[in-house]
């Protein structure tokens, strides 16, 4: 992995601007993560059907869309376009290496994530645990909200290690078609089910073994997403 803390003040000042860059490309997807986030929660308490945790009405079916769509547009038009492009051979003219430029790349597309993810979640489960309303939900919907950041990572590893648009849209469609598995598959299990419409958040052995897989997945691919662009010796 790149160590930043080991270039020049100089280096990292650039490495930083890179990333402030990619970011402030990425405000308007950011943004309407966040508004497309938040408008699709109130549709949700308007839409026929259960909430989060029974099975998605239409305001939750928006929602899902909404944090996935997002990925994708931060991980194919923020990095691979890029590089399909090469409009990143400006970054030669920098004194930064093709590794740093990786490393900026990839911290920027995880920050641009983060965002939204992190203000939809704690928003969500704050929202609910101070509401009054029944607080059985949460941890199966964190367990949905850490699964599309573990999607988003394993899609960023990918997209940054290869400039191959099949093997992009290969990636794409794995993880998406994931999604409805997983949590169909999960919200079947002993420890989970009987939980997701009690009064009180229930945190089983089963819900905290598939948080803590999901955090390796994380981890895992966030590792290849940093380490393996750090051995490039050219943007190419």
């Amino acid at each position: 992995m790149t160590d930043l803390t080991a270039m020049t003040p100089a280096r990292r000042s650039i490495v930083g601007r890179l990333v402030a860059k990619d970011l402030y490309l990425y405000r308007w997807l950011i943004t309407g993560a966040l508004v497309g986030g938040v408008l699709s929660l109130v549709l949700s308490h308007f839409s026929e059907g259960d909430n989060v945790s029974t099975g998605p009405n239409v305001g939750i079916l928006l929602f899902m869309t909404t944090i996935i769509a997002f990925g994708i547009f931060v991980a194919m038009f923020g990095i691979l376009k890029e590089r399909q492009d090469k409009s990143q051979l400006f970054v030669l003219s920098l004194p930064v290496s093709p590794a740093h430029y990786f490393a900026a790349k990839t911290w920027a597309a995880l920050l641009a994530f983060l965002v939204p993810w992190v203000v939809l979640t704690v928003g969500v489960v704050a929202l609910t645990a101070l509401s009054g309303q029944p607080q059985g939900p949460i941890p199966f919907f964190v367990v949905m909200m850490t699964f599309f950041l573990g999607n988003f990572c394993l899609l960023l590893a990918l997209v940054v290690n290869t400039k191959s648009e099949l093997a992009a849209i290969a990636g794409v469609l794995i993880t998406n078609v994931s999604v409805t598995l997983f949590l169909v598959q999960v919200g079947r299990l002993p420890g989970v089910a009987e939980h997701r419409l009690g009064a009180a958040a229930v945190w089983s052995p089963a819900i905290l073994t598939v948080l803590g897989v999901e955090l390796a997945l994380i981890l895992l691919s966030l590792g290849l997403a940093f380490y393996l662009p750090s051995r490039k010796k050219d943007l190419v």
